[in-house]
């Protein structure tokens, strides 16, 4: 145990102090295989980032563009990708924007299964689950935009839109 390598011997022979740095080792680990976002970390290219993500999005926000037929903003799938953490999570659902942010611990599935699609498309897997009408009604507390109509996918007269739900 000279060196403190934890192959060496028991967790229960380990100092307190070895034991919450194995414990952190193996947390940090589990988090980056799993692919999860530190959102505290405070490093200079993070924080330069997230700071400057911050400032554009408050300024886009009051020049924002907005669709002609559904009068909702605009975002981008760009910009919807940026939020794909526990503490700001955006999904698409059907074309349209949500801020799931608020209603992930609240989720009956786990918020596990929305975090897999934070920043990305979820209409495949959402609508595969056969989510029920109150389901699709209490999305409307959560929708927040719409993407542009060159990036959209259930547009038109195709059999998967919202409408047909």
């Amino acid at each position: 145990m000279k060196d403190n390598n934890y192959g060496t011997a028991p967790l229960y022979l380990l100092q307190p102090s070895s034991i919450f740095t194995f414990a952190a080792q193996t947390l940090e680990l589990a988090t980056q295989t799993l692919g999860y976002r530190d959102t505290n970390n405070t490093s200079s290219s993070t924080s330069t980032t997230n700071s400057s993500f911050s400032d554009d999005d408050s300024t886009s926000t009051r020049h924002r563009k907005r669709d002609e037929q559904s009068g909702l903003d605009v975002y981008t799938l760009d910009e919807v990708a940026r939020h794909d953490t526990m503490n700001d999570c955006w999904i698409i659902l059907y074309d349209k924007v949500f801020d799931v942010t608020k209603f992930l611990l609240d989720h009956p599935g786990g918020e596990d299964v929305m975090l897999e699609h934070a920043g990305r498309d979820a209409t495949i897997a959402f609508r595969g689950v056969g989510h029920s009408l109150p389901a699709l009604q209490a999305l409307d507390t959560y929708l927040m935009g719409i993407l542009p109509p060159e990036e959209r996918v259930f547009t038109g007269e195709g059999p998967c839109q919202w409408s047909t739900l």
